[in-house]
């Protein structure tokens, strides 16, 4: 009772084995795409039509051409059976979870026994559909009585020529995708490292942060300082436009990304400090469009530049407008941001600080992103003050990702 105790679950675990390793060749051969049956079959009608023109040279002369048909006929059912077989094999095997280096022995043994499956089957096909073929009738056998030599032996050069072709088709297969294989870890390591640099950016950027906000607090602390002592409403003011500053810049301290809509807010906070130490001026105006403010930007970009622009006091900006908006036409799915200072510093494109941010916009955009200042000119010179005018262009990763 022991003894057949233990055969039962042994029987059944053998059965379940073996119905889901049907049930995985299945699967398999049903994932066949179109195009590589598309494939198969033109590789078939080739040999199809290659070995029926060698049939028609080798026939006897005194054969008609029609009487040739099941000659044909047999040769259509061969091809067809070699690549639908030969195809299948490899589907099942590059479908299942074989590891690369066992993969070659894999697909010779499943070549093997698509080949030993198609002897039979060729064999039973060609008899069901049209019959047995005596081939002395077409050809010249040299008195040779080819009628008692099996079926599947007449169709054993059927067999050795797919057992050649599907070996080097299996290895033209196994090259290809290794070589996508290749590409794929490739990319992927291309990818990853692009994403390393711009997380190295985004730290280099925040550090640069932390040093920069230090300066810039303890020059306001000492104004309001001096301001209080002067005026205390002028002082009480400043210091409620640096708190408020304060709370839009640290916690952003501890943030990787953020938006336009945050810099335009942060760049507001910090004019609003600006113009609290010198007397209301600059005067400021943000503009963005609606369905621009939630758009991705590089932190540490547009203050810097905007800092670069209004420069140290010496010769104060009276006005700062930025306007941020979308592209239309070629630059479609990107946006700009123009920003326009008066008076200006008389700016160029070449300058150092420019330069450094154009830099860190490319190694997050790449060659997409644009950065370029002018000067423009005064329109009367007796009244008005030449200014400058900074346009940054960037793609919206936004679209980019509503594409993918």
């Amino acid at each position: 009772m022991n003894v057949a105790a233990h055969e039962a679950p042994s029987s059944g675990f053998h059965f379940r084995s073996a119905r889901a390793t049907i049930g995985a060749g299945w699967n398999a051969i049903v994932s066949i795409r179109s195009a590589e049956w598309t494939w198969a079959l033109l590789i078939a009608l080739f040999g199809i039509l290659v070995q029926c023109a060698l049939m028609l040279g080798e026939s006897k002369p005194s054969i008609p051409t029609l009487d040739l048909i099941p000659v044909f006929e047999q040769a259509v059912i061969s091809w067809i059976t070699q690549v639908c077989l030969g195809l299948c094999a490899w589907a099942i095997v590059d479908r299942s979870a074989v590891p690369t280096e066992r993969r070659a022995a894999w697909l010779a043994i499943a070549l093997v026994i698509a080949v030993l499956a198609q002897v039979a089957l060729v064999s039973a096909l060609s008899d069901l559909m049209i019959g047995r073929i005596d081939p002395c009738v077409f050809y010249e056998c040299d008195h040779k009585d080819m009628s008692k030599v099996p079926s599947w032996l007449m169709y054993s050069e059927a067999s050795g020529r797919m057992l050649i072709l599907g070996s080097l088709a299996f290895a033209w297969l196994e090259a290809r995708r290794r070589n996508c294989e290749i590409e794929r870890r490739l990319l992927a390591s291309q990818q990853e490292r692009a994403s390393l640099q711009r997380s190295a950016l985004d730290a280099r950027l925040t550090a640069m942060r932390a040093q920069v906000d230090p300066q810039f607090l303890f020059e306001s602390l000492a104004d309001v300082q001096a301001l209080y002592g002067t005026d205390a409403a002028r002082g009480a003011a400043a210091l409620d436009s640096l708190i408020v500053y304060l709370r839009t810049a640290l916690p952003r301290l501890r943030t990787e990304g953020s938006t336009i809509g945050a810099e335009a807010a942060l760049l507001d906070s910090w004019l609003a400090v600006l113009a609290a130490r010198r007397n209301g001026v600059p005067a400021r105006s943000i503009e963005i469009e609606p369905d621009c403010a939630g758009a991705p930007f590089p932190a540490t970009v547009l203050l810097p530049l905007v800092q670069w622009a209004v420069g140290d006091g010496a010769r104060p900006a009276s006005q700062v407008r930025l306007q941020v908006g979308k592209l239309s036409g070629e630059g479609a799915g990107a946006l700009t941001a123009r920003l326009q200072v008066q008076p200006g510093r008389a700016c160029s494109a070449d300058e150092t600080q420019p330069q450094r941010l154009r830099e860190r916009l490319q190694a997050i955009y790449g060659e997409a992103a644009v950065l370029n200042c002018e000067c423009v000119p005064a329109v009367n010179s007796a009244a008005d003050a030449s200014g400058d005018m900074v346009t940054v262009c960037w793609p919206d990763e936004r679209a980019e990702r509503d594409r993918r």
